[in-house]
């Protein structure tokens, strides 16, 4: 009986060894997710769930905080020393999680601790490239975020060989293309086809894309890999608005040069 007891015992205390991590591994990561900051302070928080990967997700509870766009969060724990290089299950890191989820907050708190943003994860995707997947008002706020303080490659070519802009044409964002040109894309960068934003642009069909392509630089005389320029493919498509972007700048270029022309003597 005696025997029986000490085993149960032993059992008991196997379980509580099990049970204790996780359940505190869950209420650090439903703090995080919650922005409870105070947790982290707390003595309920012990150090050892500081990188305590969740069960099925993988999360660490900084991986979490920065899905969820809780910066504060995402601050205490960097600053308690959390690992910002611990992936969840697919190896997403939390670069990735703010960009795909489109937190600038959080965003600016990893590049204010030195965080790199603008490393590509194993599908060859960097986390620019998941901001402008998302395409609303908060993904705009974190590509700028990645760009003016975080100093990434505006021209970084994704899995595909399509920067980020080139992306941003073909969801039809035209925000997105006129912040990415702002910041420093390149309207004339060519993909594996040869084709330019502006191709990209009249392709997508949107009229004020092509014109903010043209502002920006955007050359309307380079060719793709089929021998067409942007006003070639544009001659093909429905759209007249495209079309008349291409007639409107060159008859503005034209006005140019003639109030640029010196006075006859």
């Amino acid at each position: 009986m005696f025997r029986r007891t000490r085993v149960t015992r032993a059992l008991l205390l196997c379980i509580v060894a099990l049970v204790l991590p996780v359940a505190r591994a869950g209420a650090s990561h439903r703090s995080a997710r919650q922005g409870d900051v105070a947790y982290f302070s707390s003595g309920d928080f012990h150090s050892n769930e500081l990188d305590e990967r969740e069960p099925g997700s993988g999360q660490t509870p900084l991986m979490a905080a920065s899905l969820a766009g809780q910066h504060l969060v995402v601050k205490a724990l960097l600053e308690l020393g959390a690992d910002p290089s611990i992936g969840e299950k697919d190896g997403y890191t939390p670069p990735h999680g703010v960009a795909f989820q489109g937190r600038p907050e959080a965003a600016a708190v990893l590049v204010e601790h030195d965080i790199r943003v603008d490393e590509a994860h194993e599908d060859g995707y960097t986390p620019l490239h998941r901001t402008v997947w998302g395409g609303q008002s908060n993904h705009i706020e974190t590509a700028r975020v990645l760009l003016e303080e975080g100093n990434v490659d505006p021209d970084a070519l994704d899995a595909k060989g399509f920067s980020a802009a080139h992306v941003a044409a073909q969801r039809k964002n035209d925000e997105m293309v006129r912040t990415l040109l702002r910041l420093g894309a390149d309207p004339n960068l060519q993909t594996k086809s040869g084709d330019t934003l502006l191709h990209a642009a009249v392709n997508a069909q949107r009229p004020k894309m092509v014109q903010a392509v043209i502002w920006a630089g955007g050359d309307a005389s380079v060719t793709n890999a089929h021998g067409q320029t942007a006003r070639d493919v544009a001659e093909r498509l429905p759209s007249e608005e495209v079309r008349a972007q291409f007639v409107s700048h060159e008859e503005l270029g034209v006005e140019k040069q003639a109030a640029d022309a010196p006075d006859e003597l």
